[in-house]
């Protein structure tokens, strides 16, 4: 899903407090609140921004942040209550605005295609941006709107024609297996020219996706030379697509040495064990990722965990592990026929 980066240092969406003695103590409660956000640490940011709520200050930001935790852990119901909140609470264009976009996204998640539809109408009254006409297409492939669906993605590329935008585009048409439909808008931005690391980086996602290897890797490692650091992580699955693990492998470990997020290079290095069927190593790399994984990188490892325990005829171990898994991430098909597949084992 198409989520927003989240920046609290933007002018006028959150105002200084008065610089009394009294108010630099608040102040310090919501910028820690903050920080807790946006390095992924959810539940401690709904802790600081409920006593930020408490002590009064700035409570329609605090509940926009604690609806934004909630999303991210996919706590959709409780998420929208408190987006809800904060909008009947801060009435300015733009905080309406960027609130309304969050409860939009928590609401097709839930699956209330109709509540996100209205939440997409009311943006549209302070103009519409290509978010809001992407996630309107979204919520018609969902509701089988399928010429509609196309009419909103297509303003939204008007609107912003960039590599992320057609790939997100594409992913959309490929959660409703559509894949010729959302390819058409991969070679459409194959038509753009690259510059940044970043669009080298897209670029090779593209190919990827489009099964492409050999100019995946091309695009790639010229995005790794252009320094875009993510590029060696999406390298390495072009190279385990190659079957080429040893390759894999080393792209996981530079990833580790020279980015420092060593839960998405063990998770790729777990998978590099699968690749040669080394079972317990890939268990031994995921026990270490999570040892070290954020909220957004916990659900691959724990899915790959699963996986392991199936591959090693632990069919027990698997079934449980998914269990497990689905009360997290109930919403994800390939883990729901994991689970039906185990059921029979």
């Amino acid at each position: 899903m198409r989520i927003k980066k989240i920046l609290f240092a933007a002018a006028g969406l959150f105002a200084a407090l008065a610089l009394t003695a009294c108010g630099m103590k608040k102040q310090s409660v919501y910028e820690q609140a903050c920080e807790s956000l946006e390095r992924g640490d959810y539940q401690e940011a709904v802790k600081d921004f409920q006593e930020s709520v408490i002590r009064e200050v700035k409570v329609p930001y605090c509940q926009r942040g604690i609806g934004i935790a909630q999303l991210k852990m996919e706590q959709y119901d409780q998420a929208i209550g408190f987006f809800e909140e904060a909008l009947a609470g801060e009435d300015g264009k733009k905080f309406q605005k960027d609130v309304l976009s969050y409860k939009a996204m928590a609401e097709y998640e839930s699956g209330r295609m109709q509540d996100a539809l209205d939440s997409c109408e009311k943006i549209k009254e302070f103009g519409a941006d290509a978010e809001c006409y992407y996630m309107i297409g979204k919520i018609g492939l969902q509701l089988d709107q399928y010429d509609a669906a196309k009419s909103n993605f297509d303003k939204a590329v008007e609107k912003e024609a960039s590599y992320a935008m057609f790939l997100d585009i594409y992913q959309a048409y490929g959660e409703r297996d559509m894949d010729a439909d959302g390819k058409a808008y991969l070679s459409r931005a194959l038509e753009l020219s690259p510059g940044s690391g970043q669009d080298y980086y897209q670029r090779g996602r593209i190919y990827y996706f489009m099964g492409d290897y050999p100019n995946a890797q091309t695009e790639l490692l010229k995005a790794a030379e252009k320094g875009q650091g993510d590029a060696r992580l999406f390298l390495g699955k072009v190279y385990l697509e190659q079957q080429d693990s040893a390759s894999a492998r080393a792209m996981y470990q530079e990833y580790a040495q020279e980015e420092g997020n060593a839960a998405r290079a063990y998770n790729g290095l777990a998978l590099c064990d699968m690749a040669e069927g080394n079972y317990d190593g890939a268990l031994q790399n995921i026990s270490m990722g999570l040892a070290d994984a954020k909220q957004e990188d916990m659900q691959e490892l724990l899915y790959n965990e699963a996986v392991v325990y199936e591959y090693k005829r632990d069919f027990a171990t698997a079934k449980s592990k998914i269990t497990e898994y689905l009360v997290r991430y109930p919403e994800d098909e390939n883990a729901q026929r994991e689970a039906s597949f185990l059921q029979n084992r």
